[in-house]
């Protein structure tokens, strides 16, 4: 009996790491799960990005959220802080973009819902920003975020400006007869 050569047909099994790769190709895992990244450590990326950012390091902050959302494209708080990062550098239609993925992924994120009414008020769609306001408003009706905060001004602030628009216009107003 004589051996047989092995055939060329048969390809071996495809190894553990081979399995990881089709599966991040084909959507199944993050970049961050691949890469075996904890969520924490995602997490102090992301505090390290926004403390970028508050110092006035905006490209530095961007380029970390970037890489936090490849790492992470599931996770609404790296997109709002893309966001963030972008609408301080007044990259608004991306900023807006980043807002919008955050909110398809949580709907209730208040920081999200500000920039992204905060952007609405910018292209002059008042009613839009209201409710983006308004929303996070009622998700934090404590005020407890600083974004919530600021939409609270900004409402109070538009009120403001309304009442005395409408003061002035009734002003210039004859009397009826």
């Amino acid at each position: 009996m004589s051996a047989q050569p092995p055939s060329r047909d048969k390809q071996p099994p495809p190894s553990r790491l081979e399995e990881e790769d089709e599966r991040l190709i084909r959507g199944e895992i993050s970049l961050g799960q691949f890469l075996k990244m904890p969520q924490s450590t995602l997490y102090r990326w992301a505090t390290t990005a926004h403390q970028l950012l508050q110092v006035g390091k905006t490209q530095q902050a961007l380029d970390i959220f970037k890489g936090l959302v490849a790492a992470a494209p599931h996770d609404s708080v790296f997109h709002c802080q893309l966001g963030a990062a972008l609408m301080t550098l007044e990259r608004f239609d991306e900023a807006f973009d980043a807002f919008q993925r955050s909110l398809q992924l949580n709907a209730d994120n208040g920081d999200a819902l500000v920039g992204r009414g905060e952007i609405h008020l910018r292209r002059g769609n008042v009613p839009a920003g209201l409710a983006d306001f308004s929303s996070a408003i009622q998700n934090d009706p404590t005020l407890q975020r600083r974004s919530t905060q600021r939409a609270r001004s900004l409402l109070v602030t538009l009120k403001q400006q309304a009442d005395q628009a409408q003061k002035s216009a009734t002003a210039k107003t004859p009397p009826k007869k």
